[in-house]
């Protein structure tokens, strides 16, 4: 062998045992469940979902009757509309046209003008200052498209019925803003405090309409909404929302 092919022959041995160490440096790094490339590194193509929010200690159809008594429900009538389980057609057809309307998720707000139809769809759990925004825009100018990115118009947005949507406010208002939501979607929780604020603010000028959107992967999203409906039959809008403001303000039920 000539010294040239020596010299080859050792860089190419050389080379190998680099490349070989870094494999086996990154196989036990990985086994460790470390990431091997520092801090620095690309994410997950896919990051972790977060895991869908804990049922609350003991049977929620306990805490469901609980919530009914504390408003004044009849136990019995409530218990046969809870067992009638009649509602879910209702909520299908909520979610089919909240889809079609632009929203994909809870919470889900659409701030329409009644009037005009102009709407826009404001996605998750925003403050207060995005409502405002948002509300005093389109009361200024009913025809007003969005030109934030991130607050896109909605299309066929189902009118507000009075005579069927859980509601409050002012039928004469203005606007509505119309919440897709699961009674088990924390960030629905989160939210509700700022929706009331919205209230107070724009009293008269703008009607809140409550509509569902009872997420797959809650497993108590359903019967909480059937109990929403059942005390709305019983006892009105009233009832509803006293219902509701249960629910949204009742620790580890979200």
């Amino acid at each position: 062998m000539t010294m040239k092919e020596q010299t080859q022959q050792n860089v190419w041995f050389g080379i190998s045992m680099f490349l070989g160490g870094i494999i086996v440096g990154v196989v036990l790094v990985s086994a460790s469940g470390v990431t091997p490339f520092g801090s620095g590194a690309a994410p997950s193509a896919v990051p972790n979902a977060p895991e869908a929010p804990q049922a609350p200690q003991g049977n929620i159809n306990e805490t469901i009757l609980a919530i009914a008594n504390d408003i004044g429900l009849d136990e019995g009538k409530f218990k046969e509309c809870i067992a009638a389980g009649k509602f879910k057609p209702m909520f299908d057809e909520q979610m089919a046209a909240a889809q079609k309307a632009g929203v994909n998720g809870t919470p889900g707000n659409i701030l329409l003008d009644m009037k005009t139809g102009n709407a826009r769809v404001l996605s998750g759990a925003q403050p207060f200052e995005a409502f405002k925004k948002n509300i005093d825009e389109m009361l200024k100018n009913p025809t007003a498209k969005s030109t934030d990115p991130n607050t896109p118009q909605a299309t066929d947005v189902p009118p507000v019925d009075f005579d069927k949507d859980r509601y409050q406010g002012s039928k004469s208002a203005r606007l509505a803003l119309i919440e897709y939501s699961d009674y088990q979607c924390p960030f629905c929780q989160r939210v509700h405090p700022t929706l009331k604020q919205m209230m107070q603010e724009y009293d008269g000028k703008i009607v809140w309409v409550y509509r569902h959107f009872p997420l797959g992967f809650h497993p108590n999203a359903v019967p909480l909404a059937t109990a929403a409906e059942c005390a709305a039959e019983l006892g009105g809008n009233d009832a509803f929302w006293a219902y509701t403001d249960k629910v949204m303000t009742t620790e580890n039920l979200n």
